[in-house]
């Protein structure tokens, strides 16, 4: 969709009023689907959207055609059929019918037979009559009659979902299951046999951080996870069929890095040199540390161990909260 934006300083956001659960809309306007269409259970929707800046918001209305392709094969409504032939029976004579029906429309949902098998005593018209095209010549024959719906490669593979998000402590182990991805394909034999694969990885690494096994979808971690380095991957991954061609569709993880405290507090230097007049007031300030914890904010509160500072009882409880505080009678005489 388009929009103008009268202050470019302002952040606009969309939202999808109705239809969420199939369609989303990103901060450009762009709409897509989040789910997988299907023209034979819904033609058409309705979106209602919205952009706003925070006071005052505009809506619009979308209305999205879906449109049929090729994605059902015919189906048979008997798929084994016997029948009792006379000899003598006249070349040209309807030896029984067959109906398939496809639910795609138009083109897409045309049937065309063809008789295999016939070896030039049977064929098969349009409209799905089996006839004769020579008398038989025994006494009586007994034919059994065999449809046999050969396989096309026309469904690619579908995930579950078309996005996975899971929450992984940056400790996991090497080699651990994260999650099993799984795939179906509608075709048979080898058109439905499933591969899979990593096809991308954000942000991109000099070895993968996740690995895939190709036949039962287990993700699986190939790396250490590091959530000071990495907070958040985004990894793509595709199944494919062995058809020829072969059909493959993709879905998205999202790996969220959980922090652990792995991370000691850290001085800002190793060794202080603090000057401090003779006559300081009892009390007052000598020094403020600084402490740094690569940990998330919150994961581990930074303390000052008093029995590490080297001041008397006296300063103890000042100490921990990082500031030494001066403590009485100080004489240079003294020190």
């Amino acid at each position: 969709v388009t929009y103008d934006a009268l202050n470019p300083h302002i952040t606009l956001e969309f939202r999808v009023l109705t239809e969420s659960d199939s369609f989303a809309i990103d901060d450009k306007g762009v709409i897509s689907a989040t789910t997988k269409l299907d023209y034979e259970s819904q033609k058409s929707y309705t979106l209602n959207i919205s952009l706003s800046d925070g006071s005052a918001a505009d809506y619009a209305t979308v209305f999205i055609r879906v449109t049929d392709v090729n994605d059902n094969s015919p189906v048979f409504g008997t798929t084994n059929t016997t029948v009792a032939i006379v000899e003598n029976t006249p070349a040209g004579t309807n030896v029984t019918g067959v109906s398939a029906t496809d639910v795609d429309e138009g083109f897409n949902g045309l049937v065309v037979y063809t008789l295999k098998g016939g070896e030039g005593k049977m064929d098969i018209d349009s409209s799905g009559f089996i006839f004769l095209q020579k008398v038989l010549d025994r006494e009586e024959q007994a034919l059994d009659l065999t449809l046999v719906i050969d396989d096309e490669n026309d469904n690619a593979p579908v995930f579950s979902s078309s996005r996975y998000e899971l929450k992984v402590p940056e400790d996991q182990d090497l080699g651990s299951v994260l999650l099993t991805l799984s795939a179906t394909d509608r075709d048979a034999g080898a058109n439905a046999l499933v591969t899979y694969r990593i096809t991308e990885q954000r942000p991109q690494t000099s070895s993968p951080v996740f690995l895939v096994n190709s036949s039962t979808g287990q993700l699986s971690l190939g790396q250490q996870l590091d959530y000071e380095t990495v907070k958040e991957f985004e990894v793509k991954v595709q199944a494919s069929d062995g058809g020829q061609p072969t059909l493959s569709t993709e879905t998205l993880v999202v790996v969220h890095v959980e922090d652990v405290n792995d991370n000691p507090p850290e001085f800002s230097q190793a060794a202080y040199d603090v000057s401090v007049f003779e006559n300081h007031l009892k009390g007052s300030p000598v020094y403020t540390f600084s402490v740094d914890d690569k940990d998330e904010v919150g994961e581990r509160p930074v303390q000052h161990p008093c029995a590490s500072c080297g001041f008397p009882a006296a300063t103890q409880h000042s100490c921990c909260f990082g500031m030494e505080y001066a403590f009485p009678n100080i004489f240079y005489q003294g020190i």
